[in-house]
């Protein structure tokens, strides 16, 4: 009897250990609407590795530096729903003329559901079959600047930049006017951005 009851403890323990390394592992674009919690969505066939490494880029007189990292299964929520996926991340350093630091992300840290402030993270991948990533950016202080990004590839050593600031609106209690709420990072479609 005894032994019974340890086979079955054992069939248990294994099954238990089974279906919670059990994961539900998807393409980069697939739908988390109708996914399980705790669904994975995974660069399968590597779309991000090309934008990995740093990159510049000039406009109006400034020059972007992009730091880009990839994360694998970050974690998220979203539809009531814990997700995991892997992503861009994109530190940037924007500089003047003369070589000042206009604005910096290049030292933040950005773990799940911590600070989000100068955040530029990828949030999808050809979409639209035409050999770009999408990216989300948080903006600045108070949002500011924050909206859409889009990386379309050159070549291995060169990709388009396209971004898209959304409207933000302030108020005085919670965004001090004494902040700086200017947007630092090009605006504008199709900057070429060369790997460094």
């Amino acid at each position: 009897m005894k032994n019974i009851i340890k086979f079955k403890f054992i069939i248990l323990f294994l099954l238990g250990i089974i279906s919670c390394k059990s994961q539900q592992v998807y393409p980069l674009n697939a739908s988390a609407f109708r996914t399980p919690t705790n669904s994975y969505f995974k660069d399968l066939n590597n779309e991000l590795d090309p934008y990995i490494g740093t990159w510049k880029g000039t406009f109006q007189g400034n020059t972007t530096t992009l730091i880009i990292t990839k994360e694998l299964k970050r974690s998220y929520e979203m539809f009531g729903k814990n997700f995991f996926e892997d992503v861009l991340i994109i530190k940037y350093e924007v500089k003047d003329t003369n070589g000042n630091i206009l604005q910096t992300s290049l030292n933040a840290v950005y773990p799940t559901g911590g600070s989000v402030k100068y955040l530029i993270i990828s949030t999808g991948t050809n979409r639209d079959s035409n050999n770009e990533v999408n990216l989300a950016y948080a903006g600045g202080n108070c949002g500011a600047g924050g909206g859409e990004i889009k990386f379309q590839k050159i070549s291995n050593t060169q990709f388009y930049w396209s971004y898209y600031p959304g409207v933000t609106t302030r108020n005085d209690v919670t965004c001090p006017p004494n902040l700086d709420y200017h947007i630092y990072l090009p605006e504008t479609e199709n900057l070429v951005f060369t790997k460094q």
